[in-house]
């Protein structure tokens, strides 16, 4: 006959190993209760572990373009607003022009006035928008425009300069200015100081942006351009407005010349006013596709929320209830094992 054997020690380890099966088991619990689903997502579903796996990559990518489109939003907003500051700093220009054409000449004013604007406008083209300049197009790390006032003479004012010598044979500040007639002015408005703003002079001497704009995936499905770029016909024509009168000698002009040369400012301002305008309907309807694609993937990640807790989802009551039940396990494990630590022999002798 054959007895097993028994004893305190054995009784002991045999308890110890439930008891640490039974840990375990209280930690996954308590997990699925913190976060209601499934502590081994795999071990549960098995075969549609991958199904699991595809519902959650889509829903990582789908968020991952939201706060993408967040950001884009964000550098359209900033973008419509600069734009808005442009196309009023313009419009006030414009308006000043033309009380100075009505009310008598104010040269010395006028360039004094162009001159800040000036200033003030290459500031804003060359403003920086998180990591990058709003107006330089794909190149969003070059600063936009190059400094017009800076010393050395920049590469921008020397065009203007070289200009107006090659037209008139002397430079703007000389007294000269004076004799240079209105038919004279129109013409080298019309022609070579306008050949300054356009290429290959203005992408040589004023601008590094590119004209390519920054094009943005708005959904998996959607790639837009957001973002304009001081190589624009407005910006260039902006530039050209505010340089001819506070550059090209107008305190100095004889009247003639000089409301030849308003005039030319005040139609060149207001072609910019309107192609300021059109930029904001473009980027306007651009932030209305970008709101609408982040609302549409928000819908689908309504979708994708509810498959997924379908798949995954633990039910928290069920959960905390088992939680409960397993401490009582142990704590009854821990009270089995203490009597059982306790036995001795000795007891009974």
């Amino acid at each position: 006959m054959k007895t097993t054997f028994i004893s305190t020690s054995a009784l002991s380890a045999a308890t110890r190993q439930s008891l640490m099966k039974v840990q375990q088991e209280l930690a996954d619990a308590q997990k699925e209760v913190l976060t209601e689903r499934f502590a081994d997502v795999g071990m549960q579903l098995g075969y549609r572990t991958g199904q699991s796996i595809s519902l959650r990559q889509d829903y990582a990518r789908l968020t991952t373009m939201i706060e993408t489109n967040s950001t884009v939003s964000s550098r359209l907003e900033a973008t419509q607003t600069t734009l808005q500051n442009l196309a009023d700093t313009a419009q006030d220009f414009s308006e000043q022009l033309l009380a100075l054409r009505m009310g008598g000449s104010n040269a010395l004013g006028a360039q004094t006035d162009a001159t800040s604007r000036l200033d003030g406008f290459l500031d804003i083209m060359n403003m920086s928008f998180s990591s990058g300049y709003l107006f330089a197009g794909v190149n969003s790390d070059v600063k936009p425009l190059t400094d017009y006032f800076a010393t050395p003479t920049s590469t921008s004012k020397q065009s203007v300069d070289d200009a107006f010598f090659a037209e008139f044979g002397f430079s703007q500040s000389d007294p000269a200015v004076s004799t240079i007639s209105a038919a004279d002015m129109e013409n080298f408005l019309n022609t070579t100081f306008a050949d300054v703003f356009e290429d290959p002079s203005w992408s040589a001497n004023w601008s590094s942006a590119s004209s390519d704009n920054m094009r943005s995936r708005i959904s998996s499905s959607e790639l837009i351009e957001t973002s304009t770029n001081a190589n624009e016909s407005a910006f260039r024509k902006l530039a050209m407005a505010y340089t001819m009168v506070a550059d090209l000698g107008t305190s100095t002009l004889g009247q003639p010349a000089y409301e030849a040369l308003i005039d030319k400012a005040i139609t060149v301002v207001n072609e910019a006013v309107q192609q300021i305008g059109d930029q904001q309907s473009k980027l306007g309807v651009a932030e209305q596709r970008v709101t609408d694609a982040s609302d549409r993937m928000s819908l689908q990640i309504d979708i994708l929320t509810t498959q997924i807790t379908s798949l995954e989802g633990v039910d928290p009551n069920e959960a905390a209830t088992r939680v409960n039940q397993l401490l009582t396990q142990i704590e009854t494990s821990y009270a089995l094992t203490a009597r059982i630590m306790g036995l001795s022999i000795l007891n009974y002798l």
